[in-house]
Protein backbone atom coordinates (compact mmCIF):
# COMPACT_ATOMS: atom_id res chain seq x y z
CA UNK A 1 0.00 0.00 0.00
CA UNK A 2 1.34 3.41 -0.93
CA UNK A 3 1.90 5.79 1.95
CA UNK A 4 0.77 9.34 1.18
CA UNK A 5 3.57 11.87 1.29
CA UNK A 6 2.84 15.20 2.93
CA UNK A 7 4.87 17.95 1.29
CA UNK A 8 5.48 21.15 3.18
CA UNK A 9 5.85 24.26 1.06
CA UNK A 10 8.68 25.98 2.90
CA UNK A 11 8.62 28.99 0.59
CA UNK A 12 4.92 29.54 1.32
CA UNK A 13 5.54 29.30 5.05
CA UNK A 14 8.39 31.81 4.83
CA UNK A 15 6.23 34.16 2.81
CA UNK A 16 3.43 33.83 5.37
CA UNK A 17 5.92 34.57 8.13
CA UNK A 18 7.15 37.65 6.25
CA UNK A 19 3.60 38.93 5.79
CA UNK A 20 2.93 38.25 9.46
CA UNK A 21 6.00 40.25 10.50
CA UNK A 22 4.91 43.15 8.29
CA UNK A 23 1.49 43.06 9.95
CA UNK A 24 3.09 43.15 13.40
CA UNK A 25 5.25 46.10 12.38
CA UNK A 26 2.26 47.97 11.01
CA UNK A 27 0.52 47.95 14.42
CA UNK A 28 3.31 47.37 16.97
CA UNK A 29 1.41 48.76 19.96
CA UNK A 30 -1.68 46.68 19.24
CA UNK A 31 0.45 43.58 18.69
CA UNK A 32 2.29 44.15 21.96
CA UNK A 33 -0.93 44.70 23.88
CA UNK A 34 -2.44 41.57 22.36
CA UNK A 35 0.41 39.50 23.75
CA UNK A 36 -0.02 40.79 27.32
CA UNK A 37 -2.05 37.80 28.42
CA UNK A 38 0.42 35.35 26.89
CA UNK A 39 3.34 37.23 28.46
CA UNK A 40 1.74 37.10 31.92
CA UNK A 41 0.68 33.47 31.52
CA UNK A 42 4.07 32.17 30.36
CA UNK A 43 5.90 34.30 32.94
CA UNK A 44 3.68 32.91 35.70
CA UNK A 45 4.19 29.37 34.43
CA UNK A 46 7.98 29.61 34.22
CA UNK A 47 8.37 31.45 37.54
CA UNK A 48 5.98 29.17 39.42
CA UNK A 49 7.50 25.94 38.15
CA UNK A 50 11.10 27.11 38.57
CA UNK A 51 10.40 28.18 42.16
CA UNK A 52 8.42 25.06 43.08
CA UNK A 53 11.13 22.83 41.58
CA UNK A 54 13.70 24.71 43.65
CA UNK A 55 11.58 24.38 46.79
CA UNK A 56 11.14 20.66 46.12
CA UNK A 57 14.89 20.08 45.77
CA UNK A 58 15.55 22.12 48.92
CA UNK A 59 12.85 20.32 50.91
CA UNK A 60 14.08 16.91 49.77
CA UNK A 61 17.61 17.78 50.89
CA UNK A 62 16.29 19.16 54.18
CA UNK A 63 14.18 16.08 54.87
CA UNK A 64 17.03 13.76 53.96
CA UNK A 65 19.43 15.68 56.21
CA UNK A 66 17.21 16.20 59.23
CA UNK A 67 15.04 13.10 59.25
CA UNK A 68 15.32 9.37 58.77
CA UNK A 69 13.65 9.35 55.36
CA UNK A 70 16.62 7.52 53.80
CA UNK A 71 16.85 4.99 56.63
CA UNK A 72 15.81 1.37 56.79
CA UNK A 73 15.32 0.29 60.41
CA UNK A 74 15.47 -3.39 61.35
CA UNK A 75 14.17 -4.39 64.79
CA UNK A 76 13.39 -7.73 66.47
CA UNK A 77 9.74 -8.51 67.12
CA UNK A 78 9.34 -9.34 70.82
CA UNK A 79 5.55 -9.60 70.99
CA UNK A 80 2.47 -9.98 68.81
CA UNK A 81 -1.17 -9.12 69.40
CA UNK A 82 -3.80 -11.61 68.23
CA UNK A 83 -7.54 -11.03 68.82
CA UNK A 84 -6.76 -8.37 71.39
CA UNK A 85 -4.32 -10.55 73.36
CA UNK A 86 -0.56 -9.96 73.42
CA UNK A 87 1.80 -12.91 73.19
CA UNK A 88 5.55 -12.91 73.74
CA UNK A 89 7.72 -13.98 70.81
CA UNK A 90 10.61 -16.36 71.45
CA UNK A 91 13.74 -16.96 69.46
CA UNK A 92 14.00 -13.53 67.86
CA UNK A 93 17.45 -12.44 66.63
CA UNK A 94 19.46 -10.03 68.76
CA UNK A 95 21.63 -7.73 66.67
CA UNK A 96 25.24 -7.12 67.66
CA UNK A 97 27.90 -4.73 66.33
CA UNK A 98 29.24 -7.65 64.27
CA UNK A 99 25.82 -8.05 62.63
CA UNK A 100 25.77 -4.33 61.84
CA UNK A 101 29.24 -4.52 60.27
CA UNK A 102 28.18 -7.55 58.21
CA UNK A 103 25.04 -5.77 57.00
CA UNK A 104 27.06 -2.74 55.93
CA UNK A 105 29.48 -4.92 53.99
CA UNK A 106 27.10 -7.49 52.48
CA UNK A 107 23.89 -5.62 51.65
CA UNK A 108 24.15 -3.73 48.34
CA UNK A 109 23.17 -0.07 48.35
CA UNK A 110 24.11 0.69 51.98
CA UNK A 111 25.82 4.05 52.36
CA UNK A 112 26.32 3.79 56.12
CA UNK A 113 25.09 1.72 59.04
CA UNK A 114 24.75 2.01 62.80
CA UNK A 115 23.36 -0.02 65.70
CA UNK A 116 21.38 1.90 68.31
CA UNK A 117 19.71 1.20 71.64
CA UNK A 118 17.58 3.96 73.16
CA UNK A 119 16.04 4.50 76.58
CA UNK A 120 15.91 6.93 79.47
CA UNK A 121 18.61 7.43 82.08
CA UNK A 122 19.14 9.80 85.03
CA UNK A 123 22.14 12.11 84.70
CA UNK A 124 23.66 14.41 87.32
CA UNK A 125 26.49 16.81 87.82
CA UNK A 126 27.19 18.16 91.29
CA UNK A 127 23.78 19.07 92.66
CA UNK A 128 21.97 19.30 89.34
CA UNK A 129 19.95 16.36 87.97
CA UNK A 130 17.95 15.64 84.81
CA UNK A 131 16.39 12.75 82.93
CA UNK A 132 17.86 12.22 79.46
CA UNK A 133 16.89 10.23 76.42
CA UNK A 134 20.08 8.20 76.13
CA UNK A 135 21.09 6.51 72.87
CA UNK A 136 23.78 3.87 72.97
CA UNK A 137 25.28 3.24 69.55
CA UNK A 138 28.21 2.09 67.50
CA UNK A 139 30.59 4.70 66.04
CA UNK A 140 29.44 6.92 63.18
CA UNK A 141 26.08 7.98 64.63
CA UNK A 142 26.89 11.68 64.21
CA UNK A 143 27.44 11.30 60.47
CA UNK A 144 24.57 8.83 60.08
CA UNK A 145 21.98 11.08 61.74
CA UNK A 146 23.50 14.46 60.87
CA UNK A 147 24.04 15.46 64.51
CA UNK A 148 25.79 18.86 64.65
CA UNK A 149 28.50 19.03 67.34
CA UNK A 150 29.03 22.55 68.71
CA UNK A 151 32.23 21.67 70.53
CA UNK A 152 34.24 18.55 71.24
CA UNK A 153 33.64 15.38 69.23
CA UNK A 154 31.72 12.13 69.00
CA UNK A 155 33.10 8.80 70.21
CA UNK A 156 35.23 6.69 67.86
CA UNK A 157 35.36 3.00 66.93
CA UNK A 158 38.23 2.22 69.37
CA UNK A 159 36.23 3.84 72.17
CA UNK A 160 33.23 1.70 71.29
CA UNK A 161 35.39 -1.44 71.08
CA UNK A 162 36.91 -0.78 74.52
CA UNK A 163 33.66 0.47 76.12
CA UNK A 164 35.24 3.83 76.92
CA UNK A 165 33.33 5.74 79.66
CA UNK A 166 32.53 8.77 77.49
CA UNK A 167 29.33 10.62 76.63
CA UNK A 168 28.05 13.35 74.29
CA UNK A 169 25.33 15.69 75.56
CA UNK A 170 22.54 17.56 73.83
CA UNK A 171 22.83 21.33 74.17
CA UNK A 172 19.79 21.81 76.41
CA UNK A 173 20.79 18.91 78.63
CA UNK A 174 24.28 20.39 78.97
CA UNK A 175 22.73 23.77 79.76
CA UNK A 176 20.61 22.21 82.51
CA UNK A 177 23.58 20.44 84.08
CA UNK A 178 25.97 23.41 83.76
CA UNK A 179 23.63 25.75 85.62
CA UNK A 180 24.90 29.34 85.37
CA UNK A 181 27.99 28.32 83.40
CA UNK A 182 28.35 27.92 79.66
CA UNK A 183 27.20 24.43 78.61
CA UNK A 184 30.47 23.89 76.71
CA UNK A 185 32.26 24.24 80.04
CA UNK A 186 31.25 20.64 80.78
CA UNK A 187 33.55 19.23 78.07
CA UNK A 188 36.34 17.27 79.74
CA UNK A 189 34.44 16.94 83.02
CA UNK A 190 32.82 13.79 84.39
CA UNK A 191 29.10 13.40 85.04
CA UNK A 192 27.17 10.53 86.57
CA UNK A 193 24.85 8.50 84.35
CA UNK A 194 22.75 6.16 86.45
CA UNK A 195 25.53 6.03 89.01
CA UNK A 196 28.33 5.53 86.47
CA UNK A 197 30.95 8.21 85.80
CA UNK A 198 31.26 9.35 82.20
CA UNK A 199 33.54 11.95 80.66
CA UNK A 200 31.78 14.57 78.51
CA UNK A 201 33.64 14.67 75.19
CA UNK A 202 31.17 16.69 73.12
CA UNK A 203 28.11 18.94 73.21
CA UNK A 204 25.66 19.26 70.34
CA UNK A 205 24.77 22.57 68.72
CA UNK A 206 21.61 24.35 69.98
CA UNK A 207 18.41 23.10 68.33
CA UNK A 208 16.65 25.25 65.75
CA UNK A 209 13.85 27.55 66.87
CA UNK A 210 10.66 25.52 67.20
CA UNK A 211 12.50 22.19 67.26
CA UNK A 212 11.91 19.58 69.92
CA UNK A 213 13.84 19.70 73.18
CA UNK A 214 17.22 17.98 73.02
CA UNK A 215 17.48 16.53 76.50
CA UNK A 216 19.45 13.77 74.84
CA UNK A 217 22.78 12.05 75.32
CA UNK A 218 24.86 9.55 73.36
CA UNK A 219 27.30 6.91 74.59
CA UNK A 220 29.12 3.87 73.14
CA UNK A 221 27.07 0.70 72.88
CA UNK A 222 28.36 -2.26 74.89
CA UNK A 223 27.07 -5.60 76.04
CA UNK A 224 25.43 -5.86 79.45
CA UNK A 225 25.10 -2.10 79.84
CA UNK A 226 23.29 -0.82 82.92
CA UNK A 227 23.07 2.80 81.83
CA UNK A 228 19.44 2.60 80.69
CA UNK A 229 16.60 2.40 83.16
CA UNK A 230 14.97 -1.07 83.19
CA UNK A 231 11.60 -1.70 81.57
CA UNK A 232 9.17 -4.62 81.48
CA UNK A 233 9.88 -5.26 77.80
CA UNK A 234 13.37 -6.33 76.73
CA UNK A 235 15.60 -3.58 75.36
CA UNK A 236 16.98 -4.63 72.01
CA UNK A 237 19.22 -2.78 69.59
CA UNK A 238 17.92 -1.57 66.24
CA UNK A 239 19.96 -1.98 63.07
CA UNK A 240 19.72 1.17 60.97
CA UNK A 241 20.89 1.30 57.35
CA UNK A 242 21.04 4.43 55.20
CA UNK A 243 20.39 4.27 51.47
CA UNK A 244 22.52 6.17 48.99
CA UNK A 245 19.52 8.24 47.89
CA UNK A 246 15.85 8.68 48.68
CA UNK A 247 14.89 6.87 45.48
CA UNK A 248 17.01 3.85 46.51
CA UNK A 249 15.21 3.28 49.83
CA UNK A 250 12.75 0.71 48.48
CA UNK A 251 15.54 -1.19 46.75
CA UNK A 252 17.56 -1.21 49.97
CA UNK A 253 14.55 -2.51 51.89
CA UNK A 254 14.19 -5.45 49.50
CA UNK A 255 17.92 -6.20 49.66
CA UNK A 256 17.80 -6.05 53.46
CA UNK A 257 14.92 -8.52 53.63
CA UNK A 258 16.84 -10.91 51.34
CA UNK A 259 19.95 -10.58 53.53
CA UNK A 260 17.96 -11.24 56.70
CA UNK A 261 16.33 -14.33 55.17
CA UNK A 262 19.71 -15.70 54.14
CA UNK A 263 21.33 -14.95 57.50
CA UNK A 264 18.52 -15.91 59.91
CA UNK A 265 16.36 -18.30 57.90
CA UNK A 266 12.88 -18.61 59.39
CA UNK A 267 13.96 -16.14 62.07
CA UNK A 268 13.30 -13.39 59.54
CA UNK A 269 9.62 -13.70 60.45
CA UNK A 270 10.54 -12.34 63.88
CA UNK A 271 12.08 -9.15 62.47
CA UNK A 272 10.36 -5.99 61.28
CA UNK A 273 11.77 -3.73 58.57
CA UNK A 274 10.47 -0.16 58.69
CA UNK A 275 10.76 2.86 56.42
CA UNK A 276 10.19 6.54 57.15
CA UNK A 277 9.24 7.85 53.70
CA UNK A 278 5.79 9.17 54.62
CA UNK A 279 7.14 12.67 55.26
CA UNK A 280 8.70 12.74 51.81
CA UNK A 281 5.50 11.41 50.22
CA UNK A 282 3.50 14.19 51.91
CA UNK A 283 5.93 16.74 50.50
CA UNK A 284 5.60 15.26 47.00
CA UNK A 285 1.81 15.38 47.18
CA UNK A 286 1.86 19.00 48.39
CA UNK A 287 4.16 19.98 45.51
CA UNK A 288 1.95 18.14 43.00
CA UNK A 289 -1.19 19.88 44.25
CA UNK A 290 0.60 23.23 44.10
CA UNK A 291 1.65 22.61 40.51
CA UNK A 292 -1.85 21.53 39.49
CA UNK A 293 -3.35 24.66 41.02
CA UNK A 294 -0.74 26.90 39.39
CA UNK A 295 -1.24 25.10 36.08
CA UNK A 296 -5.00 25.73 36.27
CA UNK A 297 -4.49 29.44 36.98
CA UNK A 298 -1.89 29.73 34.20
CA UNK A 299 -4.33 28.02 31.82
CA UNK A 300 -6.97 30.64 32.61
CA UNK A 301 -4.49 33.45 32.03
CA UNK A 302 -3.39 31.96 28.69
CA UNK A 303 -7.04 31.56 27.67
CA UNK A 304 -7.63 35.26 28.34
CA UNK A 305 -4.49 36.09 26.37
CA UNK A 306 -5.62 33.84 23.51
CA UNK A 307 -8.97 35.61 23.32
CA UNK A 308 -7.11 38.91 23.04
CA UNK A 309 -5.00 37.57 20.20
CA UNK A 310 -8.11 36.22 18.44
CA UNK A 311 -9.79 39.62 18.64
CA UNK A 312 -6.70 41.33 17.21
CA UNK A 313 -6.54 38.85 14.34
CA UNK A 314 -10.24 39.29 13.62
CA UNK A 315 -9.66 43.03 13.45
CA UNK A 316 -6.71 42.39 11.17
CA UNK A 317 -8.90 40.26 8.87
CA UNK A 318 -11.46 43.07 8.70
CA UNK A 319 -8.79 45.66 7.93
CA UNK A 320 -7.05 43.55 5.28
CA UNK A 321 -10.13 42.28 3.47
CA UNK A 322 -9.15 43.87 0.14
CA UNK A 323 -5.61 42.50 0.48
CA UNK A 324 -7.01 39.01 1.04
CA UNK A 325 -9.31 39.39 -1.96
CA UNK A 326 -6.48 40.51 -4.23
CA UNK A 327 -4.25 37.65 -3.11
CA UNK A 328 -6.99 35.11 -3.82
CA UNK A 329 -7.76 36.76 -7.17
CA UNK A 330 -4.15 36.38 -8.35
CA UNK A 331 -4.03 32.70 -7.44
CA UNK A 332 -3.65 32.36 -3.67
CA UNK A 333 -5.57 29.38 -2.38
CA UNK A 334 -7.74 29.35 0.73
CA UNK A 335 -5.11 27.14 2.36
CA UNK A 336 -2.46 29.81 1.72
CA UNK A 337 -4.56 32.51 3.38
CA UNK A 338 -5.38 30.17 6.26
CA UNK A 339 -1.70 29.39 6.75
CA UNK A 340 -0.78 33.10 6.61
CA UNK A 341 -3.05 34.08 9.48
CA UNK A 342 -2.25 30.96 11.49
CA UNK A 343 1.47 31.69 11.18
CA UNK A 344 0.79 35.27 12.19
CA UNK A 345 -1.03 34.01 15.27
CA UNK A 346 1.89 31.73 16.13
CA UNK A 347 4.33 34.60 15.73
CA UNK A 348 2.30 36.80 18.08
CA UNK A 349 2.12 34.07 20.72
CA UNK A 350 5.78 33.20 20.13
CA UNK A 351 6.78 36.81 20.75
CA UNK A 352 4.67 36.92 23.89
CA UNK A 353 6.01 33.61 25.16
CA UNK A 354 9.63 34.71 24.60
CA UNK A 355 9.05 37.90 26.58
CA UNK A 356 7.13 35.96 29.22
CA UNK A 357 9.86 33.32 29.49
CA UNK A 358 12.54 35.95 30.15
CA UNK A 359 10.27 37.73 32.62
CA UNK A 360 9.48 34.45 34.39
CA UNK A 361 13.17 33.66 34.85
CA UNK A 362 13.74 37.12 36.35
CA UNK A 363 10.77 36.68 38.70
CA UNK A 364 12.01 33.25 39.79
CA UNK A 365 15.51 34.52 40.51
CA UNK A 366 14.18 37.54 42.42
CA UNK A 367 11.62 35.47 44.34
CA UNK A 368 14.10 32.86 45.53
CA UNK A 369 16.54 35.64 46.47
CA UNK A 370 13.84 37.08 48.74
CA UNK A 371 13.28 33.63 50.26
CA UNK A 372 16.98 33.34 51.04
CA UNK A 373 17.09 36.84 52.51
CA UNK A 374 13.94 36.69 54.63
CA UNK A 375 13.73 33.03 55.56
CA UNK A 376 17.39 32.04 55.45
CA UNK A 377 16.48 29.05 53.25
CA UNK A 378 18.92 28.04 50.53
CA UNK A 379 16.29 27.93 47.79
CA UNK A 380 17.41 28.50 44.21
CA UNK A 381 15.32 28.44 41.02
CA UNK A 382 15.61 25.30 38.92
CA UNK A 383 14.68 25.53 35.27
CA UNK A 384 14.05 22.00 34.05
CA UNK A 385 13.78 21.06 30.34
CA UNK A 386 10.18 20.03 31.00
CA UNK A 387 9.36 23.61 32.08
CA UNK A 388 10.89 25.04 28.90
CA UNK A 389 9.00 22.51 26.78
CA UNK A 390 5.75 23.30 28.59
CA UNK A 391 6.21 27.02 27.95
CA UNK A 392 6.81 26.39 24.23
CA UNK A 393 3.84 24.04 23.95
CA UNK A 394 1.60 26.54 25.76
CA UNK A 395 2.52 29.23 23.24
CA UNK A 396 2.00 26.93 20.26
CA UNK A 397 -1.32 25.56 21.51
CA UNK A 398 -2.60 29.05 22.34
CA UNK A 399 -1.60 30.33 18.89
CA UNK A 400 -3.19 27.40 17.04
CA UNK A 401 -6.40 27.25 19.09
CA UNK A 402 -7.16 30.98 19.08
CA UNK A 403 -5.74 31.68 15.61
CA UNK A 404 -7.74 29.00 13.81
CA UNK A 405 -11.08 30.85 13.75
CA UNK A 406 -9.71 34.15 12.34
CA UNK A 407 -7.63 32.17 9.82
CA UNK A 408 -10.65 30.14 8.65
CA UNK A 409 -12.73 33.29 8.42
CA UNK A 410 -10.10 34.96 6.24
CA UNK A 411 -9.72 31.85 4.08
CA UNK A 412 -13.47 31.64 3.38
CA UNK A 413 -13.78 35.21 2.06
CA UNK A 414 -14.98 35.43 -1.52
CA UNK A 415 -12.39 37.18 -3.73
CA UNK A 416 -15.01 39.36 -5.52
CA UNK A 417 -16.73 40.47 -2.31
CA UNK A 418 -13.40 41.04 -0.59
CA UNK A 419 -12.06 43.26 -3.39
CA UNK A 420 -15.26 45.32 -3.59
CA UNK A 421 -15.35 45.81 0.22
CA UNK A 422 -13.86 49.04 1.52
Amino acid sequence: MDVPIVRVNVAALLESARVGVDALRTNPLRSLLSTTGVVIGVAALVAAFAITDGVEVWSRALIARESSVQDVAVSPVTSRTVNGRTYAVRGYPVFTPDDAAAAGAEIPGVRSHVLTLTGTAPVEYLDRRASALLTLSTAGLAEFSGLPVAAGRFFTEPEVAHSAPVIVLGHQLATELAGTRDPLWLIGRAIRVRGEWREVIGVLAPPMVGAESDFVAFAPLRRGTILLEPTNAPRLATLRLKAKSIEAVDTLRSATIDWLAERYGRGVEKVTVRLATQQLENTRQAMLLTRLLLGFLVGLILAVGGIGIMNVLLASVAERTREIGIRKAVGARARDVHTQFLVESLMVTGLGSAIGFALGVVIAVAGTALFRHWLGSEIHPILRPATVLLAVLSAVITGVVFGTYPARRAARLSPVEAINRE
